[in-house]
């Protein structure tokens, strides 16, 4: 069993991949703090405090971990006028997180990326070559890109000046329950799923299905972050991704048959962006973490049963 410090704080703990982080550490420590946009209690949670309010989160001890999974969540019905709230939002959390480590003295941190850092037009996005910062990230992601840039060169800075620790991790379109509700807030597989289930006569699909993207179930994005929680003193980056690629097509023709729905897949809209293939090496975080990733399949399953339930009880937005 992974070793686990005594405390450890989940910045973002509401969210998607820190619901799951949350479950997944509840009653592991004794001292499980959460840090979220509006302190409301999160369950599993010993101490909840605002991201505004940082001074709120109790004494820590000196083994204490941060672990940060926040992001600015924007809705894609809006995306061309909230590029620059992604920036300001995610380069001001991440400056305020890091500050916080070094004012209390947290030598550990573990962060979410993402494979966006990496310049575009690249055959591989590979996560042993140092990313090129002269190279641009893909066009219609780049605020949110070099949100994320920023955050790895604070990582860098803050090891090198106060000495504290973060192993990185490059996330590539996670999913599964907990995500939003809110068909144009979710990530793709998640608002996929919604579309399998909802009552709209057909699937459509922004752009062109055969896009590739490389999906990674949120059980084994958790799976890694806990299992580095072994490790100290490490500077390290890892793709945390699958290394294989499934097309959009695939992916809503496998949401739709596990979800026992038969409607038409409809193409071409407009508002797809990214490169139309994604490929990430995942050999490195094999290697480190001993990862055995969950099937795209096996994935859906829980996502789309957690999805149901949200949608007899509440329905589904957008």
């Amino acid at each position: 069993m992974t070793s686990l410090p005594s405390a450890i704080v989940v910045v973002g703990a509401s969210g998607f991949v820190g619901r799951h982080l949350v479950e997944a550490l509840a009653g592991r420590v004794e001292t499980l703090v959460g840090i979220t946009g509006s302190a409301r209690p999160v369950a599993g949670c010993t101490h909840v405090a605002a991201l505004a309010d940082l001074s709120a989160v109790p004494a820590l001890p000196a083994d204490t971990a941060l672990i940060h999974v926040g992001a600015y969540r924007y809705d894609s019905s809006r995306f061309d006028l909230v590029q620059s709230d992604i920036l300001l939002n995610n380069a001001e959390t991440n400056t305020r997180i890091y500050h916080f480590c070094a004012e209390r003295h947290i030598r550990e941190v573990r962060l979410a990326s993402s494979v966006a850092v990496y310049g575009a037009g690249l055959a591989v996005m590979d996560d042993a070559v140092p990313v090129d910062l002269n190279a641009a990230p893909n066009q219609g992601e780049a605020f949110y890109a070099w949100s994320k840039r920023w955050a790895e060169v604070l990582a860098g800075l803050y090891a090198q000046r106060f000495g504290v620790n973060s192993i990185i991790f490059r996330l590539s379109n996670p999913y599964g329950p907990y995500d939003s509700t809110t068909l144009t807030k979710a990530h793709v597989a998640p608002a996929f799923v919604m579309k399998a289930l909802n009552a709209d006569p057909v699937f459509a699909i922004k752009g062109d299905p055969m896009v590739e993207r490389d999906f990674i179930y949120a059980g084994d994005v958790v799976e890694a972050f806990v299992k580095s929680l072994a490790w100290s003193g490490c500077n390290e980056t890892y793709n945390l991704c699958t290394g294989q690629t499934t097309t959009l097509q695939h992916l809503a023709e496998t949401a739709l048959r596990l979800a026992g729905n038969s409607k038409p897949i409809e193409a071409g809209q407009s508002g797809a962006f990214g490169p139309p293939r994604r490929v990430s090496s995942a050999d490195r975080v094999r290697a480190a973490f001993g990862l055995d990733f969950t099937s795209l399949e096996n994935g859906l399953r829980p996502t789309i049963e957690w999805y149901r339930k949200e949608w007899e009880a509440h329905g589904f937005n957008g």
